[in-house]
């Protein structure tokens, strides 16, 4: 095992329970408070949700608690979830990252969710309205439809329906503009996992897993997602767009680039051997995962190549999951899983040489944020923790990427 990402992770743990603020029966982070031009200006506590606040370290310390064996971390997970299901009491169902419903999942996940809690109760989340407006992943009605499916109970094909009447249909498939943009141009659709065709296709996917009802709603309009995304890959790059600029770039980011897009078709390819229909799309999934690990591994080849040269300057998003090599890494671990061992020894390799360009201090590694400090999950220590504990035991902990 690796004594480099050890230290690594240990150092991470220890600035997770170090930060922490207690208060009374309560815990939680401070995560910073970003303005109208997205630039990190002061730190704030009480944020509660899945993405940047302090449920998604609550579910990062469950994973940690059983990498390393450590009940104090199980416990501070449970007060910290329970922390965060108080906070959203009252507060709407809405997407997965953003809203109560992340939180429901998250204290369920770790055993404090099934108390009477009113609307932030797993069984609120069971029976939620879908009159949400967005469609996507992190904000929208798919974000929903992921948690309840991930409840064990899956959701209700009226959601699914709901989904299907928002898609916009082209020759190559359908897509989801976004209904809440101020023009047309910001209402484009989008690839990725965060707000794309990946999120929603992956929600179709489990739903259509756990419930036989609405898998004849769900399967034909995954398949339709699927066909979509994939007509926007670039053989020459090796990549997916960014449509959100005129000048897209091809980012491996998880949230809209191959590391996000490889994490949904690595769980595709997962799901279709447990029995789900991919039907004529099947093909190209295969190809895209394979596209995308290839995409993942050479922007980790390339960050470990600069690292001796210009140190962390070279990592803008560290090993924080949405902006930075974070997701590129875990998906080298599901490649593992699926089936291609050496893509594991290649992640722990590129991850030692990117530890040992990072700070000693984990709370001065760069963060998806562009400030240091940040412990949250997605923009994070929490989730570089949990990325460095999957390197070291894949077989422990869950995958970040795909919130399992």
């Amino acid at each position: 095992m690796s004594a480099i990402l050890e230290a690594a992770l240990d150092g991470c743990i220890d600035a997770l329970v170090s930060t922490a603020i207690h208060s009374g029966d309560r815990v939680g982070w401070l995560s910073w408070e970003l303005d109208a031009h997205g630039t990190p200006a002061r730190m704030v506590g009480g944020r509660a949700n899945l993405y940047d606040g302090d449920a998604g370290v609550a579910w990062a310390l469950a994973q940690l608690a059983r990498a390393t064996d450590r009940s104090d971390l199980a416990d501070l997970a449970e007060c910290a979830a329970g922390s965060a299901l108080r906070a959203v009491e009252g507060q709407p169902l809405g997407g997965l990252l953003d809203s109560a419903t992340g939180v429901v999942l998250v204290a369920e996940s770790v055993g404090v969710a099934r108390g009477a809690l009113g609307s932030a109760s797993i069984g609120a989340l069971r029976s939620a309205s879908i009159d949400i407006e967005a469609t996507d992943l992190t904000s929208g009605l798919a974000g929903l439809v992921l948690a309840q499916s991930r409840a064990a109970q899956g959701s209700t094909p009226d959601a699914v329906r709901s989904l299907a009447a928002r898609a916009s249909r082209h020759p190559v498939g359908v897509c989801w503009p976004d209904p809440l943009a101020a023009d047309e141009r910001a209402a484009r659709p989008l690839l990725g996992l965060a707000h794309g065709n990946s999120g929603i296709a992956l929600a179709l996917a489990e739903a259509a897993c756990c419930d036989e009802r609405t898998a004849g709603v769900a399967l034909p309009l995954l398949r339709d997602a699927l066909r979509w995304e994939a007509a926007w890959f670039d053989p020459i790059v090796g990549g997916w767009p960014d449509l959100r600029s005129d000048e897209a770039g091809y980012p491996t980011m998880w949230c809209h680039g191959a590391a996000g897009i490889g994490a949904t078709r690595l769980r595709m390819l997962q799901l279709e051997g447990d029995g789900l229909d991919l039907g004529s799309a099947a093909t190209s999934v295969r190809a895209e995962a394979e596209a995308a690990v290839q995409a993942c591994g050479s922007e980790l080849a390339r960050a470990a190549a600069s690292v001796p040269q210009f140190g962390d300057a070279a990592l803008l998003g560290g090993l924080t999951l949405c902006h930075g090599l974070g997701g590129a890494l875990d998906v080298l671990v599901l490649a593992s899983e699926r089936g291609a061992p050496t893509h594991l020894d290649a992640a722990r390799r590129f991850a030692e040489t990117i530890v040992g360009a990072l700070p000693e201090d984990p709370l001065a590694w760069s963060a998806g944020v562009r400030a240091e400090g940040s412990v949250s999950l997605f923009l994070g220590l929490a989730g570089a923790a949990v990325v460095l504990a999957r390197l070291l035991h894949p077989d422990r902990v869950a995958s970040p990427s795909l919130l399992i």
